[in-house]
């Protein structure tokens, strides 16, 4: 239906056009200026009328092109991964479903001494970005790498000196210390109760349950053996 009526346009424009031709070249044999006036009026309006029709032709084939899909792509900020390590690397374990998918170029990683970014471009209608500013300690970054697997990315942070870290952040490691239990050289009798205190605390009701039965039968211990010595001195 569209192609017809853009065929009546054109031969409608086709149709004004000659008749303009026909009136300038009337407007240019007639002797008599008022004959000149009307047709020269005449004209003008054909004249409009083809302006009016190109500009109709240009609109409505500019409406029927097809317009581009209206693409939205959002950025996930990474905040989850696994990771373990070797004496060499640290090694940090994305999970991105179809991420062996893309080409090449479409993962980026930067690595500085202390720092990671990770960009991947159009998975599955997103980016995915992670970027870590503050690793535990001082990394090589030309000898770090990614690797790309099965709805997996693993990087390879290679660490610039051979020792275990306690965390991949400095936050983690600072985390990892505070959990540690706190024990006092001077009694350590006070340490282990520290360290029973911080377990009760964190445990679970199986592990509340257990500590106060041994505190139990370790106050009935205390208590007998105090009997015992009294029992002596007698």
């Amino acid at each position: 239906m569209s192609n017809k009526l853009e065929e009546v346009s054109i031969l409608q424009s086709e149709k004004v056009l000659k008749d303009v031709e026909e009136l300038r070249t009337l407007v240019a044999s007639a002797t008599r200026k008022r004959i000149q006036d009307i047709l020269s009026q005449e004209l003008r309006k054909l004249e409009i009328e083809v302006t009016q029709l190109q500009e109709a032709a240009v609109l409505k084939h500019s409406e029927q092109k097809p317009k581009p899909a209206s693409s939205s792509i959002y950025t996930v900020n990474i905040r989850n991964y696994s990771w373990d390590q070797s004496d060499k690397f640290m090694k940090l374990y994305i999970t991105l479903k179809n991420v062996q998918s893309l080409q090449k170029d479409a993962v980026t990683t930067t690595f500085g001494k202390r720092s990671v970014q990770v960009l991947v471009q159009e998975l599955d209608g997103k980016n995915y970005q992670l970027n870590i500013t503050n690793l535990a300690k001082n990394i090589k970054p030309d000898a770090s790498y990614h690797k790309v697997k099965t709805d997996m990315l693993v990087l390879f942070l290679c660490k610039s000196e051979q020792q275990k870290w306690a965390g991949v952040t400095a936050e983690d490691v600072r985390a990892s210390e505070a959990r540690k239990p706190k024990v006092n050289s001077d009694d350590p009798n006070a340490g282990m109760m520290d360290l029973m205190k911080q377990m009760y605390d964190e445990g679970d009701d199986k592990m509340k349950q257990m500590l106060n039965k041994t505190w139990y039968e370790s106050q009935q211990k205390t208590l007998k053996g105090g009997n015992d010595l009294e029992n002596l001195d007698l």
